[in-house]
């Protein structure tokens, strides 16, 4: 369900076109009771980068990579021209989120598990 940023109402929202920037093109709703034009909040509300690279720049944080590496790491692949503030700025911002969202991943084995060179079976119980 949209929900009108404007007046918080869900009723009369309609298509109106796209917004483009950079990285993406996003869809563009109309609230006819405000009349206001608005695009649906994504949980990367004004970023200029994509959410890909800011998920990338988390997960080289993640690893252990000190913020200036991080900066060289998306300088030399051409991926993006960020700082390593920005960097600490989103780990400020989306860190938590990402750590939660990280330890609720369980993997699922299949009775074996590979630890280097040795090779061992796990029961159920």
């Amino acid at each position: 369900m949209i929900i009108c940023s404007f007046c918080k109402s869900s009723e009369g929202i309609v298509k109106s076109g796209f917004r483009n920037n950079k990285f993406s093109k996003k869809q563009r709703y109309q609230c006819n009771l405000c009349n206001h034009l608005f695009v649906r909040d994504d949980g990367f509300w004004k970023m200029k980068h994509s959410p890909e690279i800011v998920a990338e720049a988390l997960s080289c944080k993640k690893r252990g990579m000190p913020y200036e590496e991080i900066s060289k790491h998306f300088h030399e692949y051409n991926k993006a021209d960020i700082s390593a503030v920005t960097v600490f700025n989103w780990v400020k911002k989306y860190g938590d989120m990402f750590d939660s969202f990280s330890k609720k991943q369980i993997p699922k084995l299949s009775g074996k598990i590979n630890a280097d060179e040795f090779v061992f079976k796990a029961k159920k119980k």
